[in-house]
């Protein structure tokens, strides 16, 4: 390439050039699109440093806005027709937004401004606005004596693609030429003619104090004063920790119907009050265990007025009886008006407020995590529910994958562009930033070793961050990682109310009340043993089978990809996120795959036959259809929302609409016809493949006999010996064994052997629930549960973590 293109590759960036140019001029003529502080803080070392120029000369052609939380450039449309005066007001306008990036608020920033300030005020620095719209990129650099002769000419240019950013000058490909051996007469007489004819904005009195007053009172470099900034903090601070007065009444009720009164649960009722009032919304997230169920039921009856509780279908309770669950709840605190639904009927809490709902004023969401994804339905029915109303969210893992699953939860109860959690408003914009890094540091961290394209990635995302190149700096990132967690968490802290069992203990007045919580001791690993055979099969399923490059393509989850297969790269913004759906469900069945047969030999079995089945009926669907395949975008949402064991259902589902060849529903069903497809063979290839590899897998596990003699079930047997009455020690209590398994189909694998090996002694948890099973649950398992009641009919207690929704074993 020749050496006058300057591109941003490799070593030839556009800052590097700048710099040189700048250590030989004597003066500084930039046209740009606008004048942005990113670009400034490239440049400011090499102009701080110069001792020879004595004039810059800024010309800005646009404006700027910011859409989606991204600052971009925009001609105003009526610009010819503006007076000089609403020019004036869009530049003023323009500056306040581009100085307000999140990404200056550096040290460096601060001096950085100082030095543009006293350029400002020492007529140094001019600053021009075109009258009409300009897009063009023109940096002209006006040469010393010296350099003037060795070039024969007065100075050099460059003109092309980069705006004055810091992406421009360095971080992404562009196109630009330097000039200097013909035509600097040309483009400085272009630049100094529209220098003519622009408005003046740093040379006028008015319009230059306008600006330093912006910069010095609207932007982050705003000159507060420490006395300023501590009784800001402190006003903050006590506003929220400000003590509302709760009714004696209320406690007085919970003595009345067995509840003990905590104190470290009157002040989070008496904080939420005060979040409430300030934010319309609070986040309970305090551990399991803790009583976010009674904290949310006291803050609703302090509240006053009617309301609707949203939660898992197993925590309703009976809506008769009253004794139980979110019913039993309501009927406790004498909250008569109040009405409970599961959190699969949504559209029949909308039903209800459209017809009943004008004096609902508050909404409590229990489990509050299962509506992280803003992209399902569920998620936009909520949102709708909770529209200016007081909401009260309740979850014991607010952060599961990303920071986008938290900015979903604040986004029920904070109005977008309307955030009163940071200074500049901007949440969208701060968590759209979070999740980029996230994502970024997650990716550095998983792939800096692997080799190939994925370690190629993770070091271009480590010299964007770190501004260095490989190899990585793990402890670095870690640090990152770590900053980036405590800025998060400045940000949520005040409308987030969070405590574990060990804050409490510490705590001088809370550690008196929770002297009654169990003692959790570090866990111990159970090793079983696998044969040769085993041993290897275990090794294909992890890496060859069902890894990241595994032999698994998941064809079915993804058609969009063999649809766009040559278009991929440049797809639209709708494009883009019908792939990026299609490929993350791919990539969570992919995993299912995985932490299933993780999770037990037999739900793994079970769900290889239940995929076996869902290809074979996808396999007829395009064979009986004459080429055509749907993807149902409700399937999607119940995979990523659904319990564990609601998959298995949604699955079977899809292929019972695929063998009927029910009526489809345009507003979910989406129809390929794969003819049609870039890759049409690819995709009925890795279909067929897909299915020949599960077959192959149930195969293998028939012929290891992995179900009927499973040597990690053995193993857990055993333990449990050694754990059950009759081996503690005389000072413990009696001890009881519960098993917790995320998956139903590993429940339903492991109870008979155990109930061979310990008959008449396990209880069982899965599916309904009835009063009966919650009677023997608290009689045989519950700590807390009067003595007088309690039994020992059984020692082990079998469940999916379904029952960690709102039962406490204490």
């Amino acid at each position: 390439m020749a050496h006058n293109f300057i591109t941003n590759a490799e070593q030839r960036s556009l800052k590097a050039r700048l710099q040189t140019l700048i250590q030989h001029s004597r003066e500084l003529k930039f046209l740009v699109g606008f004048f942005y502080f990113s670009g400034w803080r490239e440049l400011y070392e090499a102009m701080r440093s110069s001792k020879l120029i004595s004039s810059y000369k800024i010309l800005v052609g646009l404006d700027i806005d910011l859409r989606l939380g991204q600052v971009i450039e925009i001609a105003a449309p009526d610009a010819a027709n503006s007076s000089q005066q609403e020019l004036v007001g869009r530049f003023f306008a323009s500056l306040c937004t581009a100085l307000r990036d999140e990404n200056l608020d550096t040290q460096d920033f601060y001096e950085q401004v100082s030095f543009f300030l006293r350029l400002l005020e020492e007529e140094r620095l001019q600053i021009r606005k075109t009258f009409e719209p300009n897009h063009a990129k023109l940096y002209l650099f006006r040469l010393d004596e010296a350099e003037q002769a060795l070039i024969n000419a007065p100075g050099r240019f460059i003109t092309g693609s980069s705006n004055l950013t810091r992406a421009g000058l360095l971080g992404q490909q562009e196109f630009n030429v330097e000039i200097g051996d013909y035509g600097w007469e040309e483009a400085e007489a272009y630049f100094d003619e529209l220098w003519k004819t622009a408005i003046p904005l740093s040379e006028l009195p008015r319009c230059k104090e306008q600006i330093l007053r912006i910069i010095r009172r609207q932007t982050q470099v705003a000159e507060i004063t420490p006395f300023e900034a501590y009784a800001l903090i402190l006003k903050t601070y006590l506003d929220l920790m400000e003590q509302k007065a709760l009714r004696p009444q209320v406690k007085q009720l919970m003595e009345e119907r067995g509840y003990k009164v905590y104190r470290y649960q009157e002040e989070a009722v008496q904080q939420a009050l005060t979040v409430l009032e300030e934010y319309g919304g609070v986040i309970l997230a305090d551990v399991v265990g803790l009583g976010k169920s009674v904290i949310a039921s006291w803050l609703a009856r302090e509240r006053n007025g009617r309301g609707l509780v949203i939660c898992p279908p197993a925590l309703v309770g009976d809506s008769k009886t009253k004794d139980t669950g979110w019913y039993k709840y309501l009927s406790d605190f004498g909250l008569f008006d109040w009405d409970v639904y599961s959190l699969g009927a949504l559209d029949k809490v909308q039903e209800y407020l459209a017809s009943y709902g004008d004096d609902v004023t508050t909404i409590v969401v229990d489990e509050a995590h299962r509506f992280r994804n803003e992209d399902t339905e569920a998620y936009e029915r909520l949102s709708q529910i909770c529209a200016n109303r007081a909401v009260i969210l309740l979850t014991a893992t607010p952060f599961n994958n990303a920071p986008s699953d938290i900015f979903a939860l604040l986004k029920l109860f904070i109005p977008s562009g309307k955030s009163t959690l940071t200074l500049d408003e901007k949440l969208a914009a701060r968590f759209a930033r979070y999740n980029s890094e996230f994502r970024k540091l997650s990716y550095i961290l998983r792939y800096q070793r692997a080799g190939g394209d994925k370690q190629a990635q993770a070091e271009k995302y480590y010299a964007e961050l770190f501004e260095q190149p490989a190899p990585v700096d793990v402890s670095l990132v870690r640090r990152r990682v770590r900053r980036l967690a405590n800025e998060i968490r400045a940000v949520i802290e005040p409308i987030v109310i969070r405590r574990n069992r060990l804050d409490l203990k510490r705590d001088p007045v809370y550690s008196s009340e929770v002297t009654a919580l169990s003692e959790v001791a570090d866990p111990v690993e159970l090793f079983y043993e696998l044969t040769p055979e085993q041993s290897a099969f275990y090794d294909q399923v992890i890496n060859e089978y069902f890894g990241e490059e595994g032999r698994f393509r998941g064809a079915i989850y993804q058609p969009f990809s063999y649809e766009q297969r040559t278009q991929l790269a440049n797809l639209d913004e709708e494009g883009n996120f019908t792939y990026q759906q299609q490929r993350n469900l791919y990539e969570f069945m992919r995993r299912l795959l995985v932490k299933r047969f993780e999770s037990s030999f037999g739900a793994f079995a079970k769900s290889i036959r239940n995929f076996i089945n869902v290809h074979e009926h996808v396999g007829a669907f395009i064979k009986n259809s004459g080429g055509r395949y749907i993807l149902d975008r409700r399937l999607l949402e119940k995979i990523y929302a659904a319990d564990p064991e609601e998959i298995d259902e949604a699955l079977e589902a899809f292929t019972h609409r695929l063998a009927q060849k029910e009526k489809l529903d345009p507003r979910h069903d989406r129809i390929y016809v794969i003819k049609d497809f870039d890759d049409p063979e690819g995709f009925l290839r890795d279909v067929r493949s897909d299915l020949a590899l599960l077959k192959e897998i149930n195969r293998r596990v028939q012929e290891l006999e992995l179900v009927s003699h499973d040597p990690k079930v053995e193993r857990l047997i055993e333990a449990a010996g050694k754990i059950l009455p009759g081996q503690e020690k005389p000072e413990e209590p009696h001890r009881k064994f519960v098993i917790f398994s995320e998956y139903l189909d590993t429940v339903r694998h492991i109870v008979p052997k155990l109930q061979e090996a310990f008959p008449g002694r396990v209880l069982v948890a899965q599916s309904s629930l009835s009063k009966s099973f919650f009677d023997d649950l608290r009689a045989n398992f519950d700590a807390g549960y009067p003595s007088e009641k309690q039994r020992d009919d059984y020692d082990i207690l079998v469940a999916t973590d379904k029952l960690s929704e709102g039962v406490n074993l204490n």
